[in-house]
């Protein structure tokens, strides 16, 4: 049935991946076409572009759209090309993004199905099978992809991106080489192309074999190769600084023998590839599984004799669960190289007290090259920060400063004028919306007019509410005396003041992470290769208005 009145709409267009370059142009013209012959005034556009359906949280526009709900208000209904469209998510999910719409009054329509009306037991119903289909869609999908993937990878095909150290080569239909690509670069083959690993012949191959090599006859570490090649001023696979990890992953890589891999880390948000190499229902929840090799398929770069060796290696290198825990350090993630900028995180042995623990910089520790293991005590440093916060802050003194500064600042004009400001602002929307609102409900058809009725009423009682927060606003901000605000500030610093006394890690870091924003350290060289710390900056943060820098040198 033709509409013969207006209703305000808003238009949904999703594209699952980047090669549907058509389809938004499709569906814009389908759901423009639906809205005149419907009888819809379409107010926005949301698009939501190369994102599949069942990734909600990654769906930037349709979230904004769910917002807009609730916080514009000014439309009734949502169109689409399709359901597919609106999300491809179960039943159960679609409840999460379906009941703030019925809640407001908003319902679906689409090319295919016309209105769904979530308020009616048989469109729910018949709603809710096609959401399933649609989600079955997806998981056949899945299984389908995976299966001619594992089909690929045990004919020793569909090989992911080259590695570092080995160029890719394309051949057609004849078994022609066509094309040969270094490290990096991109390319989409054509069906019924090959592809094999070939060595590079840009170096690359020879810092492979160096690190393997060095790695394997030698002493050396991760840390410790990394920080030779960056002294040296080679760049990494990514053009930036070698990292402890890149030469740990490096060192893994079974492709360097010549294998075809496949599985060896199993991805899946339906199905993934189990220990045999079939097909498993469910999300992966693996770290490393048992990948799908053959053997002989690209050239080998590192002999399987050195490859064996240092895999051997790596597995007695295994961490140790000797580990320190981050609940134990007090200033985790507030501490930074004032040299490089890097986080300092807490080192020590929790089944070794004796050694004694400290806070070391990461960067020193991860990009060995770019920054010295400037390192502090952790003890040293934690009493001093504790300290300077016990003083400045939450000694009785600066506490009834405190609250002279909050008392100040409740009873200043200005902040009220902003308070007040910042109402009168939400009630002229308000006012615009119900404004809106009532030409809306003039205009709909009969069958919408209680449920305008309903969304208008919400807006006036909200109107009523802030108007009744204005009148309070000069008086009494946020609803309490500004001697009330003040007393209210100096108890939750109080109960901090208490923390201190405390031995609990946990209870000493939120004291930290309520006061202070960040601490920046320095050292100075000092003696034969030794580092001395000379000074620390601590940033406190701006809403406590007693301190903003303060610099001590020990």
């Amino acid at each position: 049935m033709i509409r013969k009145t207006v209703t305000p709409a808003v238009a949904y267009i999703r594209m699952s991946s980047a090669p549907q370059e058509a389809s938004p142009a499709q569906q814009r013209e389908a759901v423009a076409k639906l809205a005149k012959d419907r009888g819809y005034k379409l107010i926005r556009e949301y698009f939501d572009g190369a994102v599949s359906g069942n990734k909600t949280a990654k769906r930037k526009d349709f979230l904004r759209m769910i917002a807009d709900v609730e916080e514009k208000g000014d439309f009734c209904a949502i169109l689409c090309w399709d359901q597919d469209r609106f999300g491809r998510f179960d039943s159960i999910e679609a409840g999460r993004w379906i009941h703030p719409l019925r809640e407001a009054g908003v319902w679906l329509v689409t090319v295919e199905d016309k209105e769904v009306d979530w308020n009616d037991f048989a469109s729910r119903i018949t709603y809710s099978v096609k959401q399933e289909g649609k989600h079955q869609f997806l998981m056949d999908l899945s299984k389908n992809v995976l299966r001619g993937k594992i089909a690929s990878a045990k004919k020793g095909q569909g090989a992911n991106i080259s590695p570092y150290g080995f160029d890719r080569v394309y051949y057609d239909e004849s078994g022609a080489m066509v094309k040969r690509l270094r490290y990096g670069e991109r390319f989409t083959k054509p069906k019924g192309w090959q592809k094999r690993f070939v060595i590079a012949e840009d170096g690359s191959a020879e810092i492979v074999r160096r690190i393997f090599k060095r790695f394997a006859d030698s002493d050396a570490g991760y840390a410790t190769i990394a920080a030779e090649l960056n002294a040296e001023g080679i760049t990494s696979p990514n053009g930036g600084v070698w990292c402890v990890q890149t030469i740990q992953q490096m060192l893994k890589r079974r492709t360097y023998t010549g294998a075809n891999v496949f599985g060896g880390r199993p991805e899946g948000e339906y199905h993934y590839t189990d220990g045999n190499g079939e097909i498993a229902k469910g999300k992966a929840r693996q770290k490393n599984g048992s990948p799908i090799v053959v053997e002989g398929v690209h050239e080998q770069l590192i002999p399987i004799e050195l490859f064996d060796r240092v895999q051997r290696k790596i597995a007695g290198r295994a961490h140790s669960t000797n580990r320190p825990r981050t609940s134990d350090y007090v200033l985790t993630g507030v501490l930074r190289c004032g040299h490089c900028g890097g986080t300092l995180a807490g080192k020590g042995y929790p089944k070794n007290p004796e050694i004694p623990k400290y806070y070391t910089c990461t960067n020193g520790q991860t990009k060995p090259g770019t920054c010295c293991r400037y390192q502090i005590p952790q003890r040293e440093i934690e009493r001093y920060i504790l300290g300077v916060i016990e003083k400045r802050i939450l000694a009785p003194r600066a506490i009834a400063k405190v609250k002279q500064a909050v008392l100040r600042r409740a009873r200043s004009k200005k902040v009220v004028q902003n308070e007040t400001k910042s109402l009168r602002t939400k009630i002229e929307a308000l006012d615009r919306k119900i404004s809106k609102g009532s030409e809306n409900l003039l205009l709909a058809s009969p069958e919408h007019i209680d449920d305008l009725s309903r969304m208008l009423g919400g807006w006036k009682s909200e109107r009523e509410q802030l108007q009744m927060a204005l009148e309070r606003a000069a008086t009494n901000p946020d609803g309490m005396t500004p001697e009330k605000l003040a007393e209210q500030a100096g108890a939750e610093l109080r109960r901090l003041a208490g923390y201190l006394k405390s031995h609990d890690p946990m209870k000493l870091r939120g004291v930290v992470k309520a006061m202070v924003e960040e601490v920046r350290l320095w050292w100075e060289p000092y003696g034969k290769n030794q580092k001395r710390f000379v000074q620390g900056e601590i940033r406190f943060r701006n809403n406590l208005e007693v301190l903003s820098t303060v610099s001590r040198g020990r």
